[in-house]
C-alpha cells in the first residue's frame, strides 16, 4: 500500500504527465469512431440502437459502435477537465505573468485551427456537393453550408454561433475552450484560494446558465438549439465548472492520489468499473436540465479516470504504450482534421463503398493527416510560443503568478 502512495507522489513531481495525452487521444478516437458511424442513414442507426436489437455477434458490435457515438459528448467532457487540470499542474510548476501564459496558450490552440479552417474552406469551394448522402448528419452538418467570407470570418474568429462551425463540426468545443483559456488563470486563482468553496460558486454558475438559455426560448422541457452569439457564452458559462474541477484536482491531487492509491485491488477494480461508467454516461438530450446533469455526472467519472491514472501504478504504465502516447501527441491534430478529411472522402467517392470500408479509409488517412500536420504545424508552433515567451522577460516565468 505504502509503495503506491510513494509512487502517487513521485508522480506528482513529475515536469510532465505525458501518460495522461494518452486519455486525451482515445477520447479523440471515441469522437471519430462516433463520427464514422454517423455516416450510416438514420434509419440503420435507429435500428441498432437499444439491447433489444441484439440478435447477434454482428448487431452486438453495431450496438457497441452505437453507444461510442453517444459517448462523443464524455470525450469533450474529458478534454475540458484534462485542462483544467494539465493548465493548473503547469502553472503550479512554471507560474507565468498573465501576458505569457496567453502567448502560449494562443500559440497551442490557435494555428492548428486556423490552418485546418483554411484549407477546409478551400476544399468545400473547389469539390462542393458531388454527391446526394442519406445520413442527415452529414448532409446539415457538413455538405449544406454557407461559404461566404462573412462565414469563413465568423469561423477564424470562433463566433460560437452554428453558422460559424459547418467547415469543421468539432470546433463548437474549441470556441468554449478558447474562451474559458482567456479567463482560466482567474479561475486557477480563485479554485486555489477557496478550494471546494469555489466548485460550489461554479457549480451555480452552470446551473444558473442552464436555466437561462432554456428559459430563453420558452422551451425548458424540450431545450433549444444554439442559434445566436449571445446565447453561446451562456454556453461558455455552463462549462467553466469542468475547468475548475480538473484545477481543483491539480491542486489536491496528492491528496485524492494517495486515498486512490491505497485503496484494496478488489476496490480499485470497482471504482474503476464506476468511473468508467459515469464517464460514458450515455443520452443525446444535451440542451435540457437532465442533459445538464448527465454531463456533470460525465464530469465526475473524468476526474476520478484522471485521479486513477495518477495513483494505480498498473492503469497509468498501460497509457504509456507506445501506440497510446503516438495517439495522445496527435490528438489535438487528429480531432480538428477528420471532419474535412471525411467531408473529402464522402463527396469523391460518395456512398459507393460500404460504411465499414469508407470508415477504416477516414480513420487511416486522418491518422496520417494528423501525424503530418501535429509535426509540420501545431508543435513547431508550440514551440514558437515557448520561444517567444524565453526571449522576453516580461513574459517568462515568475515565483508568484
Amino acid at each position: 500500500m505504502m509503495e503506491d502512495g510513494s509512487l502517487a507522489i513521485a508522480i506528482t513531481n513529475q515536469e510532465r504527465l505525458g501518460f495522461l495525452d494518452s486519455i486525451r487521444g482515445v477520447a479523440v478516437l471515441i469522437v471519430v469512431v462516433g463520427h464514422c458511424w454517423l455516416l450510416n442513414s438514420d434509419a440503420f442507426r435507429i435500428a441498432h440502437y437499444g439491447m433489444g436489437r441484439i440478435t447477434s455477434i454482428s448487431t452486438f458490435s453495431l450496438y457497441i459502435i452505437s453507444k461510442i457515438e453517444t459517448s462523443g459528448r464524455s470525450a469533450v467532457i474529458m478534454f475540458f477537465v484534462l485542462s483544467g487540470f494539465v493548465l493548473s499542474y503547469s502553472l503550479q510548476k512554471h507560474p507565468l505573468p498573465y501576458l505569457g501564459y496567453l502567448i502560449k496558450r494562443v500559440f497551442r490552440i490557435y494555428p492548428a485551427f486556423l490552418f485546418t479552417i483554411l484549407v477546409s474552406y478551400f476544399l468545400h469551394r473547389i469539390i462542393g456537393v458531388q454527391h446526394e448522402v442519406t445520413s442527415e448528419w452529414v448532409k446539415s452538418v457538413i455538405i449544406d453550408l454557407d461559404l461566404t467570407f462573412d462565414t469563413l470570418l465568423k469561423h477564424l474568429a470562433l463566433w460560437g454561433t452554428i453558422q460559424g462551425q459547418g467547415l469543421d463540426a468539432v470546433i463548437w468545443s474549441l470556441v468554449h475552450e478558447m474562451r474559458i483559456s482567456l479567463i482560466f488563470p482567474f479561475i486557477f486563482f480563485v479554485v486555489k484560494r477557496y478550494t471546494w468553496r469555489s466548485l460550489l460558486v461554479f457549480w451555480t454558475l452552470s446551473i444558473v446558465c442552464t436555466i437561462w438559455s432554456l428559459d430563453l426560448t420558452g422551451m425548458v422541457i424540450l431545450g433549444y438549439q444554439e442559434a445566436t452569439f449571445a446565447r453561446s457564452f451562456l454556453d461558455t458559462g455552463f462549462f467553466i465548472v469542468f475547468f475548475a474541477a480538473g484545477a481543483y484536482l491539480a491542486i489536491e491531487r496528492q491528496t485524492m492520489m494517495l486515498k486512490i492509491a491505497n485503496l484494496s485491488k478488489r476496490m480499485k477494480a470497482l471504482l474503476l468499473l464506476v468511473l468508467i461508467y459515469c464517464l460514458l454516461k450515455s443520452g443525446n438530450d444535451l440542451y435540457s436540465i437532465m442533459g445538464s446533469v448527465a454531463d456533470y455526472i460525465r464530469a465526475a467519472g473524468a476526474l476520478g479516470l484522471i485521479a486513477f491514472a495518477l495513483s494505480v501504478k498498473q492503469f497509468g504504465q498501460a497509457l504509456t504504450h507506445s501506440v497510446l502516447s503516438w495517439l495522445g501527441r496527435i490528438s489535438y491534430s487528429l480531432y480538428l482534421v477528420h471532419i474535412p478529411m471525411l467531408y473529402v472522402i464522402n463527396q469523391t467517392i460518395g456512398e459507393s463503398w460500404p460504411v465499414i470500408q469508407t470508415s477504416i479509409v477516414l480513420i487511416a488517412l486522418s491518422l496520417l493527416a494528423a501525424e503530418l500536420m501535429a509535426t509540420l504545424i501545431e508543435y513547431p508552433s508550440i514551440n514558437l510560443g515557448k520561444l517567444i515567451c524565453s526571449k522576453l522577460p516580461v513574459l517568462a516565468s515568475t515565483e508568484e503568478f
